[in-house]
C-alpha cells in the first residue's frame, strides 16, 4: 500500500490520469481508422471525462447519504475517497449519447469506438485503488491474499489479517476485457457490438469479483448481493440484448 507515489501525488490520481492519457492515445488512433478526426475525439474524451468525474462521485454520494447529512460541502472533497465506477460509466455513456446527438455521429458506433478505453482505464486505476487500500476484499487464507499496512482501511475494519487482493482481481479481469473486445472486435463489429460485449464481459466479471470484496452492510442487498453485483445483472442483459439487436440488424440489412 502506498497511497501517496510523490510528494503530493497520490497513487490512485497519478493512475487515473495516466488511464486518460493512455486511453485518449488509443482512442485517437481509433478514430483515424475510422475516419474521426482527432479533434473530435479530444471533445468526445473530455467530456467522458467530466461527466464520469460527477458520476462516480455523485452516486457514491446517492448511496451513502447519511455519510454526508449535516456536511455537504464534503460531496465535492474528492481527495477523501468514496468513488463508485458504475455512476462514471451510467453518466459517462448518457453524456457521449448528447455529444453525438449534437455533433451527428453515430451513437453505437461512437460508443463501439470508445468503450474499449473504459475497461483499459478501469484496469490502470484499480492498481491505484491498490496502492491507496481502498475497494479492499474479505479476509481470506488463499496463497496469494495480502496483509496491508496497519494503517490501512482493511486493517481498521478486520484486523491484521490476510485479504483478498479484490483491487488486484479488478485490475487485471478489466484489462483481459479490454483485450478481449480488441480481438473479438476483429471477427465481428457491427455497429453496438463492442458495447454490448463490454457490458457483458465487465458485468460478469465485477460481478464474481465482488463476492471477495468488502461491502458496508447498507450496500448489500437481496440475496446478500451488493448493489453493484444487481447493477452488474443489469449490464449483462442489456449488454446481450445490444449483441443481439447488432445481429437481428445486420440480417435485415442483407435481407
Amino acid at each position: 500500500m502506498h497511497p501517496v507515489l510523490l510528494g503530493p501525488i497520490k497513487s490512485f490520481g497519478f493512475l487515473l490520469a495516466v488511464s486518460f492519457a493512455v486511453g485518449l492515445w488509443v482512442a485517437v488512433r481509433r478514430g483515424r481508422a475510422r475516419g474521426v478526426p482527432p479533434e473530435t475525439i479530444y471533445d468526445l474524451t473530455f467530456v467522458i471525462l467530466i461527466s464520469s468525474l460527477i458520476g462516480v462521485r455523485g452516486f457514491y454520494v446517492v448511496t451513502h447519504l447519511d455519510k454526508f447529512v449535516g456536511q455537504w460541502g464534503k460531496i465535492f472533497a474528492f481527495s477523501e475517497g468514496g468513488l463508485t465506477l458504475y455512476g462514471g460509466i451510467a453518466l459517462a455513456l448518457l453524456a457521449g449519447w448528447v455529444f453525438c446527438r449534437r455533433r451527428g455521429l453515430p451513437y453505437l458506433e461512437a460508443a463501439d469506438m470508445m468503450i474499449p478505453m473504459v475497461a483499459l482505464g478501469i484496469g490502470l486505476t484499480r492498481f491505484g485503488c491498490y496502492l491507496a487500500g481502498c475497494c479492499y476484499g474479505k479476509p481470506c487464507d488463499l496463497p496469494w491474499a495480502v496483509h496491508f499496512p496497519l494503517d490501512s482501511p482493511a486493517v481498521h475494519q478486520f484486523g491484521p489479517v490476510a485479504v483478498h487482493p479484490s483491487q488486484l482481481y479488478g485490475a487485471f479481469g478489466s484489462l483481459l476485457v479490454f483485450g478481449l473486445l480488441l480481438l473479438w472486435e476483429r471477427r465481428s463489429a457491427r455497429p453496438g457490438e463492442t458495447l454490448g460485449r463490454f457490458l457483458l464481459l465487465y458485468g460478469i466479471h465485477r460481478f464474481l469479483v465482488d463476492f471477495s470484496r468488502y461491502y458496508e452492510e447498507s450496500q448489500v442487498m437481496a440475496l446478500g448481493w451488493s448493489n453493484n453485483q444487481w447493477l452488474s445483472v443489469g449490464m449483462v442483459i442489456v449488454g446481450v440484448f445490444l449483441m443481439a439487436n447488432a445481429v437481428r440488424k445486420a440480417a435485415a440489412n442483407h435481407a
